[in-house]
Protein backbone atom coordinates (compact mmCIF):
# COMPACT_ATOMS: atom_id res chain seq x y z
CA UNK A 1 0.00 0.00 0.00
CA UNK A 2 1.42 3.36 -1.06
CA UNK A 3 2.00 6.17 1.47
CA UNK A 4 -0.91 8.23 0.07
CA UNK A 5 -3.38 5.53 1.08
CA UNK A 6 -1.97 5.39 4.60
CA UNK A 7 -2.35 9.17 4.86
CA UNK A 8 -5.95 8.91 3.66
CA UNK A 9 -6.63 6.18 6.21
CA UNK A 10 -5.13 8.36 8.93
CA UNK A 11 -7.34 11.30 7.87
CA UNK A 12 -10.38 9.03 7.89
CA UNK A 13 -9.65 7.73 11.38
CA UNK A 14 -8.86 11.20 12.76
CA UNK A 15 -12.01 12.88 11.47
CA UNK A 16 -14.20 9.92 12.42
CA UNK A 17 -12.93 10.11 15.99
CA UNK A 18 -13.36 13.88 16.09
CA UNK A 19 -16.90 13.54 14.77
CA UNK A 20 -17.80 10.87 17.33
CA UNK A 21 -16.26 12.86 20.19
CA UNK A 22 -18.09 16.02 19.18
CA UNK A 23 -21.40 14.15 18.90
CA UNK A 24 -20.89 12.66 22.35
CA UNK A 25 -19.91 15.97 23.97
CA UNK A 26 -22.59 18.15 22.34
CA UNK A 27 -25.46 15.72 21.81
CA UNK A 28 -26.00 17.40 18.45
CA UNK A 29 -25.84 16.45 14.77
CA UNK A 30 -24.04 19.63 13.73
CA UNK A 31 -20.45 18.64 14.45
CA UNK A 32 -20.51 15.16 12.87
CA UNK A 33 -21.60 16.87 9.64
CA UNK A 34 -18.96 19.58 10.04
CA UNK A 35 -16.13 17.05 10.39
CA UNK A 36 -17.62 14.89 7.65
CA UNK A 37 -17.75 17.69 5.08
CA UNK A 38 -14.35 19.08 6.08
CA UNK A 39 -12.59 15.72 5.66
CA UNK A 40 -12.86 15.83 1.86
CA UNK A 41 -10.50 18.84 1.71
CA UNK A 42 -7.33 17.30 3.22
CA UNK A 43 -7.90 14.16 1.14
CA UNK A 44 -8.16 16.27 -2.02
CA UNK A 45 -4.96 18.11 -1.14
CA UNK A 46 -3.13 14.81 -0.59
CA UNK A 47 -4.29 13.54 -3.98
CA UNK A 48 -3.27 16.83 -5.63
CA UNK A 49 0.23 16.67 -4.14
CA UNK A 50 0.81 13.10 -5.29
CA UNK A 51 -0.88 13.58 -8.70
CA UNK A 52 1.18 13.64 -11.87
CA UNK A 53 -1.18 15.63 -14.05
CA UNK A 54 -1.27 19.29 -15.05
CA UNK A 55 -0.57 21.44 -11.99
CA UNK A 56 -3.20 24.04 -12.90
CA UNK A 57 -5.92 21.39 -13.00
CA UNK A 58 -4.87 19.74 -9.72
CA UNK A 59 -4.98 23.02 -7.83
CA UNK A 60 -8.15 24.14 -9.60
CA UNK A 61 -9.81 21.03 -8.16
CA UNK A 62 -8.42 21.84 -4.71
CA UNK A 63 -9.81 25.37 -5.03
CA UNK A 64 -13.26 24.10 -6.07
CA UNK A 65 -13.36 21.69 -3.13
CA UNK A 66 -12.10 24.38 -0.73
CA UNK A 67 -14.86 26.79 -1.81
CA UNK A 68 -17.43 24.02 -1.45
CA UNK A 69 -16.19 23.06 2.02
CA UNK A 70 -15.99 26.69 3.20
CA UNK A 71 -19.53 27.31 2.01
CA UNK A 72 -20.86 24.14 3.65
CA UNK A 73 -19.12 24.93 6.94
CA UNK A 74 -20.65 28.41 6.89
CA UNK A 75 -24.07 26.91 6.20
CA UNK A 76 -23.71 24.34 8.98
CA UNK A 77 -22.34 26.78 11.53
CA UNK A 78 -24.40 29.90 10.74
CA UNK A 79 -27.56 28.63 9.04
CA UNK A 80 -27.73 25.27 10.80
CA UNK A 81 -31.37 25.48 11.86
CA UNK A 82 -32.39 25.81 8.20
CA UNK A 83 -30.54 22.63 7.13
CA UNK A 84 -31.57 19.01 6.84
CA UNK A 85 -28.92 18.13 9.43
CA UNK A 86 -30.88 20.08 12.04
CA UNK A 87 -34.08 18.19 11.19
CA UNK A 88 -32.19 14.91 11.59
CA UNK A 89 -31.71 15.67 15.27
CA UNK A 90 -35.43 15.14 15.84
CA UNK A 91 -35.59 12.02 13.67
CA UNK A 92 -32.93 9.80 15.24
CA UNK A 93 -32.06 8.82 18.79
CA UNK A 94 -29.14 10.66 20.48
CA UNK A 95 -27.28 7.35 20.74
CA UNK A 96 -27.29 7.17 16.94
CA UNK A 97 -25.44 10.50 16.65
CA UNK A 98 -22.23 8.56 17.30
CA UNK A 99 -22.89 6.48 14.20
CA UNK A 100 -23.07 9.50 11.89
CA UNK A 101 -19.28 10.04 11.64
CA UNK A 102 -18.79 6.32 10.89
CA UNK A 103 -20.88 6.85 7.76
CA UNK A 104 -20.15 10.45 6.79
CA UNK A 105 -16.35 10.54 7.06
CA UNK A 106 -15.58 7.42 4.97
CA UNK A 107 -17.98 8.66 2.28
CA UNK A 108 -16.33 12.09 2.16
CA UNK A 109 -12.82 10.64 2.34
CA UNK A 110 -13.15 7.82 -0.21
CA UNK A 111 -16.33 7.85 -2.32
CA UNK A 112 -16.90 11.53 -3.05
CA UNK A 113 -13.19 12.20 -3.88
CA UNK A 114 -12.99 9.06 -6.06
CA UNK A 115 -13.06 11.12 -9.32
CA UNK A 116 -9.89 12.90 -8.22
CA UNK A 117 -7.85 9.69 -8.39
CA UNK A 118 -8.05 10.03 -12.18
CA UNK A 119 -8.45 13.80 -12.49
CA UNK A 120 -5.16 14.54 -10.70
CA UNK A 121 -3.27 12.56 -13.36
CA UNK A 122 -4.79 14.23 -16.42
CA UNK A 123 -2.07 15.87 -18.51
CA UNK A 124 -4.21 17.15 -21.41
CA UNK A 125 -4.80 20.91 -21.87
CA UNK A 126 -7.99 22.73 -20.89
CA UNK A 127 -10.82 21.22 -22.89
CA UNK A 128 -14.52 20.52 -23.12
CA UNK A 129 -14.75 18.46 -19.92
CA UNK A 130 -12.98 21.18 -17.94
CA UNK A 131 -15.41 23.80 -19.28
CA UNK A 132 -18.39 21.58 -18.46
CA UNK A 133 -16.92 21.03 -14.99
CA UNK A 134 -16.85 24.75 -14.24
CA UNK A 135 -20.33 25.36 -15.68
CA UNK A 136 -21.84 22.46 -13.74
CA UNK A 137 -20.05 23.51 -10.55
CA UNK A 138 -21.24 27.13 -10.91
CA UNK A 139 -24.86 26.08 -11.48
CA UNK A 140 -24.68 23.65 -8.57
CA UNK A 141 -23.32 26.35 -6.28
CA UNK A 142 -26.03 28.77 -7.40
CA UNK A 143 -28.81 26.32 -6.57
CA UNK A 144 -27.24 24.95 -3.40
CA UNK A 145 -26.23 28.26 -1.85
CA UNK A 146 -29.20 30.21 -3.19
CA UNK A 147 -31.76 27.73 -1.89
CA UNK A 148 -30.09 27.41 1.52
CA UNK A 149 -29.86 31.19 1.89
CA UNK A 150 -33.48 31.64 0.84
CA UNK A 151 -34.67 29.10 3.42
CA UNK A 152 -32.53 30.67 6.15
CA UNK A 153 -33.81 34.18 5.35
CA UNK A 154 -37.40 32.87 5.27
CA UNK A 155 -37.06 31.35 8.73
CA UNK A 156 -35.51 34.54 10.13
CA UNK A 157 -38.83 36.33 9.67
CA UNK A 158 -41.16 35.61 12.65
CA UNK A 159 -44.17 36.19 10.40
CA UNK A 160 -43.25 33.06 8.44
CA UNK A 161 -43.47 30.74 11.45
CA UNK A 162 -45.44 27.67 10.45
CA UNK A 163 -45.64 28.77 6.82
CA UNK A 164 -44.41 26.83 3.80
CA UNK A 165 -41.66 28.25 1.60
CA UNK A 166 -42.72 27.71 -2.01
CA UNK A 167 -41.27 30.58 -4.06
CA UNK A 168 -37.93 31.35 -5.69
CA UNK A 169 -35.69 28.30 -5.89
CA UNK A 170 -38.30 26.38 -3.89
CA UNK A 171 -40.86 27.03 -6.61
CA UNK A 172 -38.65 25.26 -9.14
CA UNK A 173 -38.15 22.10 -7.08
CA UNK A 174 -39.07 20.79 -3.65
CA UNK A 175 -35.38 20.10 -2.99
CA UNK A 176 -33.38 22.65 -5.02
CA UNK A 177 -30.47 22.61 -2.56
CA UNK A 178 -30.09 18.85 -3.00
CA UNK A 179 -30.21 19.28 -6.77
CA UNK A 180 -27.42 21.86 -6.53
CA UNK A 181 -25.32 19.54 -4.38
CA UNK A 182 -25.77 16.77 -6.96
CA UNK A 183 -24.53 19.09 -9.74
CA UNK A 184 -21.39 19.84 -7.74
CA UNK A 185 -20.55 16.15 -7.43
CA UNK A 186 -21.42 15.67 -11.08
CA UNK A 187 -18.85 18.37 -11.88
CA UNK A 188 -16.24 16.36 -9.96
CA UNK A 189 -17.10 13.35 -12.10
CA UNK A 190 -16.79 15.42 -15.28
CA UNK A 191 -13.30 16.65 -14.47
CA UNK A 192 -12.13 13.07 -14.01
CA UNK A 193 -13.17 11.97 -17.55
CA UNK A 194 -13.36 8.51 -15.98
CA UNK A 195 -16.39 6.19 -15.79
CA UNK A 196 -15.69 5.35 -12.14
CA UNK A 197 -15.84 9.06 -11.37
CA UNK A 198 -19.63 8.75 -11.67
CA UNK A 199 -19.59 6.93 -8.33
CA UNK A 200 -19.56 10.31 -6.56
CA UNK A 201 -22.79 11.77 -8.02
CA UNK A 202 -24.50 8.35 -7.94
CA UNK A 203 -23.73 7.94 -4.22
CA UNK A 204 -24.96 11.49 -3.70
CA UNK A 205 -28.26 10.69 -5.46
CA UNK A 206 -28.72 7.45 -3.55
CA UNK A 207 -28.21 9.23 -0.24
CA UNK A 208 -30.82 11.82 -1.14
CA UNK A 209 -33.46 9.55 -2.69
CA UNK A 210 -33.23 6.75 -0.14
CA UNK A 211 -32.58 8.78 3.00
CA UNK A 212 -32.74 12.59 3.11
CA UNK A 213 -35.64 13.21 0.70
CA UNK A 214 -38.05 10.59 2.14
CA UNK A 215 -37.39 11.85 5.66
CA UNK A 216 -37.92 15.49 4.69
CA UNK A 217 -41.04 14.72 2.67
CA UNK A 218 -42.59 12.81 5.56
CA UNK A 219 -41.77 15.53 8.08
CA UNK A 220 -43.10 18.27 5.80
CA UNK A 221 -46.33 16.36 5.22
CA UNK A 222 -46.83 16.05 8.98
CA UNK A 223 -46.15 19.75 9.54
CA UNK A 224 -48.04 21.32 6.65
CA UNK A 225 -50.77 18.83 5.73
CA UNK A 226 -52.88 19.94 2.77
CA UNK A 227 -50.60 22.91 2.03
CA UNK A 228 -47.79 20.43 1.46
CA UNK A 229 -50.01 18.24 -0.72
CA UNK A 230 -50.85 21.24 -2.94
CA UNK A 231 -47.17 22.18 -3.09
CA UNK A 232 -46.28 18.64 -4.21
CA UNK A 233 -48.89 18.74 -6.96
CA UNK A 234 -47.49 21.97 -8.38
CA UNK A 235 -43.74 21.53 -7.78
CA UNK A 236 -41.45 18.72 -9.00
CA UNK A 237 -39.56 16.65 -6.47
CA UNK A 238 -35.94 17.14 -7.57
CA UNK A 239 -35.28 18.41 -11.08
CA UNK A 240 -35.99 22.17 -11.19
CA UNK A 241 -38.47 22.34 -14.01
CA UNK A 242 -41.18 24.00 -11.91
CA UNK A 243 -40.81 27.22 -13.89
CA UNK A 244 -42.06 25.40 -16.98
CA UNK A 245 -45.19 24.03 -15.32
CA UNK A 246 -48.42 25.89 -15.79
Amino acid sequence: MTPVYWIMIAITVLFTLLGMLSAWRTGDTKWPFVFGFFSILPVTIVLAVQGEGAAWRRWMIVALVAVYVARMLYTLLIWFNATGAAKLKDQVKPSQFLVLPLVLVPVFCWLYPLPFFAAMDRTDPFGLYDALTLICYALGTLFHLGADYQKWAFKQNPENRGKLLHGGFWGLSRHPNYFGDFLIYLSFALVSVWPWGLVAPVVNLLQYFFDAIPKNEKLSQERHGENWARYCRSTPLFLPYGAFKS
